[in-house]
């Protein structure tokens, strides 16, 4: 055996001992929003039994900011060990290679995609105390005070952005877009009579719902979940174009080995393979659990960004 033959043969060895080997210390899993929004709690969720099933402590940390670029610029410029993950939605990986032609990092370049994790439906949520009952209700209520009343988002160019501006084109109604660093506190200013809806995931808003400080209208999906069994889907609702769910995963730092990015990736899977687990932290919320592989993750993503840019041209949102 030649030299260059000997020394592949090592260095395929020693990263093959050292996935083995991994995760040797707690590993960092990076959320880009606020504490308390539906990320943050999916977040936790999985952190907790990854640590159990890697033996290592999965740390959740908050760095949020900038519709998620705060978070994901600093696991893009993170060492590709393994050892800083980033748990996001799609408004990392989808929406912003869309809407933000500056953006800092390119998706395809700076990040491996590790897992998806699942998707949970998106819903119009409004004051329980709001006397509507209904989205052909509330676009009434909202023509009849025009440029006076407002929505609110977790960021330019997330979801909820892009579904205030489809409200507004496809109901002639002038809301005004107020972008926040989370859904938590969106959700937080429309009980509070500050805003008049946004559109957060399932598991912000079900102690509102059920304490009824929150009504929910309408929510994303081709059929209702049964965490709202009598809320109307967009579609039932008159605004199919407003199916918008939000997906969630994992990505890495690019030039993360092979063999770790397996490692986690079985891991995740295997957690969702879980009912015990899945039945108590995702199915109550609305979340359904999305077993994709590495390769089948990343074409999902082309193909989502692709349909995005339709989204985004029909409803008219601009980023400021």
């Amino acid at each position: 055996m030649g030299l260059a033959a000997l020394a592949l043969a090592w260095l395929t060895g020693a990263g093959t001992a050292w996935a083995q080997s991994y995760p040797a210390q707690p590993i960092r899993l990076v959320v880009p929003y606020a504490p308390g929004g539906t990320t943050d709690i999916i977040a936790r969720q999985l952190a907790h039994r990854m640590s159990e099933k890697l033996g290592q402590q999965v740390v959740v940390e908050n760095k949020s900011g900038g519709n998620t670029v705060i978070g994901a610029e600093a696991v893009a410029k993170a060492q590709p060990d393994g050892y800083t993950l980033l748990l996001t939605n799609d408004a990392t990986f989808v929406l912003n290679p869309v809407v933000l032609p500056s953006l800092s990092y390119n998706v395809s370049r700076d990040f491996v995609p590790v897992a998806a994790i699942g998707y949970v439906p998106l819903v119009m949520a409004v004051s329980g105390s709001l006397p509507v009952n209904s989205l052909k209700e509330l676009a009434a209520y909202a023509k009849s005070r025009p440029g006076t009343l407002s929505y609110g988002s977790f960021g330019n160019g997330s979801q909820p952005h892009l579904m205030g501006a489809l409200f507004n084109k496809l109901a002639g109604t002038d809301l005004v877009h107020v972008p926040y660093k989370g859904s938590a506190p969106a959700v937080s200013d429309v009980v509070g009579g500050q805003i008049l809806l946004t559109f957060p995931a399932l598991p912000t808003i079900q102690s509102f719902v059920g304490a009824r400080k929150i009504k929910v209208l309408a929510v994303s999906g081709e059929k209702r979940t049964r965490a709202l069994p009598d809320v109307p889907t967009f579609t039932e609702a008159g605004f199919k174009e407003m199916n918008i769910s939000a997906v969630y995963g994992v990505l890495a730092p690019a030039k993360m080995p092979r063999q770790v990015v397996t490692k986690l990736n079985t891991t995740i899977v295997e957690i969702l393979n879980e009912r015990d687990f899945v039945e108590k932290n995702f199915a109550a919320q609305g979340m359904v659990p999305m077993k994709f592989s590495p390769e089948q993750f990343s074409r999902y993503i082309d193909e989502q960004t692709q349909q995005t840019r339709k989204i985004v041209a029909l409803s008219g949102a601009k980023v400021d």
